[in-house]
């Protein structure tokens, strides 16, 4: 989900940006660390139980806190800084809409949400056996008949969630579609029962079929940003991220 975050920060002014204007110097440098990294957020300052992994988005505002600290040895400045932002706040469980990005034979699809991308693994797709069109670069339902392919746009739910705490590109995502309410938006929309599932939990959570969710600037999403690169695929078949043991699944 998407938020507006407000939390403080360190910046340290290099010596070759002191000869410029100094407040600009440091929103430069703050900008330059923060945007498009991943950040420990504490929304509760007294308490670290609560602590979330974000993925800064663009930085809103920037206010110094106090004077610079000139450290011996050190030509640079450091600011405390109090800055307002928006972020991508990932979460396990959470279910999220994006569009495949990639088809790798035996391993699955890579998704991609938000500013993130994971991996749907071929043993979360769906209860069918999946046989693999590598021509085409497509899964396909064996009983079904139903595609993946890069393109689609599907509706999945995160179930693995290791983020580094610095890259966004050491990131682990996990996801699985073998849920009520989950899959392709396609078979979603053709087959509305397969929805009853998602909107049963979003009524027992307070929300109506068919509404955006947002707490103050908070919402459930569909929207597209910059990508960092896709996992490689020898991570995946290592990790073998969100798979399921099912003896009877064959490729």
């Amino acid at each position: 989900m998407y938020a507006i975050i407000e939390d403080d920060y360190l910046a340290r002014v290099p010596p070759t940006l002191l000869g410029e204007d100094y407040d600009r110097a440091v929103e430069d440098v703050t900008r330059k660390e923060l945007q498009g990294s991943i950040v420990d957020y504490v929304p509760d300052s007294s308490s670290r139980t609560d602590m979330q992994k974000c993925y800064v988005v663009t930085i809103l505002s920037i206010k110094k806190n106090g004077d610079g600290i000139i450290v011996h040895g050190d030509g640079g400045v450091y600011q405390n800084i109090t800055y307002t932002a928006l972020a991508f706040i990932p979460k396990m469980n959470e279910v999220v809409e994006g569009f495949i990005v990639s088809v790798v034979p035996k391993i699955g699809a890579f998704v991609r949400f938000g500013p993130f991308e994971g991996l749907l693994h071929v043993g979360q797709i769906m209860d069918d056996r999946i046989e693999i069109d590598e021509g085409n670069k497509r899964l396909l339902g064996k009983e079904t008949n139903r595609e993946l392919k890069t393109g689609d746009k599907i509706r999945v739910r995160i179930v693995m969630l290791n983020i580094s705490s610095s890259s966004p590109s050491d990131r682990r995502i996990g996801f699985t579609m073998k849920q009520p309410g989950l899959g392709k938006l396609q078979w979603l929309k053709n087959d509305p029962s397969m929805g009853e599932g998602i909107v049963e939990e979003h009524k027992e959570a307070g929300q109506k079929k068919g509404t955006r969710r947002k707490k103050g600037s908070d919402e459930h999403h569909d929207m597209e940003l910059v990508s960092h690169g896709p996992i490689k695929e020898e991570d995946a078949e290592e990790e073998n991220l969100g798979e399921e043991e099912d003896p009877g699944e064959e490729i």
